[in-house]
């Protein structure tokens, strides 16, 4: 009787409430971005494309990642191409800049367990499979998740000012630059232009990290 009340108490609230309150945030996320992400004033999406990179790995950490995904479909069906996803792919960028910064900052102090620890997570988070170093380093320690995210911003305005696009959605990092050749851009135009917000966000993640992490927080980690 027990696990069964239980069960009856979680699922009753869960589809008569919270569902569709999250289907209404997500419906009306997806309209606002719509709107703005397709906007011809420039000034609005390099702002829109920072805040977007920016608050996404947020969305990650409470799963609504995938809430993106309908506002891909509605960019690939209306224009044949999805200016939204190599956008938030930025944010990956950021995080690995800032896990570079950690493991620069690591060594310095001699915590070798930790710097191999952030290796390990680099490397799949270069190939964009961002997760491990999310919630195994960046999350976990706080401020660096604020410094990945701030940084990956600017690549994310870069993105979205320069109109690259992406033929699809799914693999991001450097297992992505193949998609970017949709839109305007062109393909090879539109694959450099990706791998240049990608140094970006890197390079800001990475330089945002160094002056913000003090050497000594990461002594005993």
């Amino acid at each position: 009787l027990t696990p069964f009340i239980a069960v009856i108490a979680a699922v009753v609230p869960y589809i008569l409430l919270i569902m569709p309150l999250t289907g209404l945030v997500t419906t009306w996320i997806c309209n606002i971005l719509s709107l703005v992400c397709m906007s011809n004033i420039l000034p609005v999406r390099i702002l829109t494309g920072y805040l977007c990179a920016a608050f996404f790995l947020v969305a990650v950490m409470f799963g609504m990642q995938y809430a993106f995904v309908a506002l891909y479909s509605m960019q690939l069906d209306t224009m044949g191409y999805i200016t939204l996803f190599p956008t938030l792919a930025m944010a990956g960028a950021g995080q690995v800049g800032a896990g570079l910064a950690l493991c620069f900052k690591a060594k310095r102090v001699g915590n070798e367990r930790f710097t191999g620890k952030v290796k390990a997570a680099i490397i799949p988070g270069i190939m964009g499979v961002g997760a491990p170093l999310l919630y195994g380093v960046t999350l976990p320690l706080g401020k660096p998740f604020v410094t990945a995210c701030i940084g990956s911003g600017f690549g994310g305005a870069f993105i979205m000012a320069t109109g690259v696009a992406s033929s699809g959605w799914g693999a991001s990092g450097v297992l992505g630059i193949p998609m970017m050749g949709a839109g305007t851009s062109g393909v090879a135009n539109g694959m450099l232009l990706y791998t240049a917000g990608l140094v970006i966000s890197c390079l800001m993640g990475f330089v945002i990290t160094v002056l913000t992490v003090k050497k000594e927080e990461l002594r005993q980690v």
